[in-house]
């Protein structure tokens, strides 16, 4: 099989997870004040609002870019084909949705100057998470083909190693975005009764790496429990468990020190911590 489509296949990956993640932060500033994130009371742009800007952005190009290489895939292998056919269409509605986005984003300034009641933010909502559906289901269609792209070319046991890598990664970015909206959360003293608003947030951070590991699973439920790792991964893994017992004890110090006073942040806190230092020193360990 052609090394472009290996090459664009891995790029399309981490374009889909950042797109990912790109759509979780913009619904959770649009969600949390619309009117700062929309721009609409403001007379300029601040960093965070250029950052906004980009992450609209970076998502149009990465739907463009699915939909162009999907239509690859289309040419060059005929696997999946209901698989393939499926994601292109979400993807061309994910497009359209980008459309829907522009307009509501025009349509909720113009009420809220006006003192109107804001009703089209829920269509915006919806818009977004069509976006985050066609990144989760192009995530899943590239763990799916890894099979057909690497045994092509007689290469049956990277297929295990890429997917084993990439579950790691999943869990390092998905760690860092937990800490990243706990430190966010925390900082503007969001009290326990409102945390649980932000729950689904959360939840949406975890659906990559546990895709990444669900997948993981199916490809390895036909063998043996002791087949499952080679022994090189089974070390690592080992070595990883122990660097995240040892590590994450610290880890907790730094929570007390900041001085985080809700309970509930500490739960969250660990929970990502503990990702982020697993998958960390388990590709750590894998690599070198």
């Amino acid at each position: 099989m052609k090394a472009s489509i290996k090459i664009n296949s891995k790029v399309l990956l981490a374009s889909a997870i950042s797109a990912f993640f790109s759509l979780t932060y913009i619904l959770i500033r649009v969600n949390t004040d619309f009117s700062d994130a929309l721009n609409i009371d403001k007379s300029g742009f601040e960093l965070r609002d250029y950052v906004l800007l980009a992450g609209h952005l970076f998502v149009l190009v990465s739907n463009i870019y699915a939909i162009l290489v999907i239509y690859s895939h289309f040419r060059y292998f005929k696997d999946f084909g209901i698989l393939k056919t499926a994601l292109l269409i979400c993807g061309i509605i994910s497009l359209f949705s980008i459309g829907i986005e522009k307009v509501m984003v025009d349509e909720i300034a113009r009420q809220y100057r006006a003192g109107m009641e804001v009703s089209e933010l829920s269509i915006l909502n919806v818009s977004y998470v069509l976006n985050m559906f066609f990144s989760i289901f192009t995530l899943y269609y590239l763990l799916r083909i890894l099979p057909v792209v690497y045994t092509a070319d007689g290469s049956e046991d990277s297929v295990d190693e890429e997917i084993f890598t990439i579950a790691q990664y999943m869990g390092i970015l998905s760690g860092l975005a937990g800490l990243m909206l706990v430190f966010d959360l925390a900082g503007k003293k969001i009290t326990n009764d409102k945390l649980v608003f932000y729950a689904p947030f959360f939840v949406l951070f975890l659906i990559p790496y546990l895709l990444a590991v669900l997948y993981w699973l199916s490809f390895k439920i036909h063998r043996r429990i002791s087949d499952w790792y080679d022994e090189k991964q089974l070390q690592d893994i080992m070595k990883a468990s122990l660097t995240t017992l040892v590590l994450s004890i610290p880890g907790l110090f730094v929570f007390l020190f900041l001085g985080i006073p809700a309970i509930s942040y500490f739960f969250l806190y660990y929970v990502f911590l503990a990702l982020v230092i697993f998958s960390g020193s388990t590709l750590f360990y894998y690599k070198f």
